[in-house]
């Protein structure tokens, strides 16, 4: 059983190793426990000119609004 385990343990090993030490985390607006945090964040990363994290759907300049 153990040499079947080594595999997959390897693989996702792997996978971890992979990633770029800063590597940045795409967020959600399920990462934020208030629509003040959501709003926050979007404008220090970019705002209505730039949303890498995509948290405003609609591009009216206020993320997450379904937190409000």
């Amino acid at each position: 059983m153990r040499k079947y385990l080594a595999i997959p343990v390897a693989v996702i090993a792997l996978a971890f190793a992979a990633a770029p030490a800063g590597a940045k985390t795409d967020k959600d607006c399920s990462d934020f426990s208030s629509w003040k945090q959501a709003q926050r964040f979007y404008e220090r990363h970019g705002g209505p000119n730039k949303d890498p994290h995509r948290l405003d759907a609609d591009h009216d300049g206020i993320a997450c609004e379904s937190l409000r």
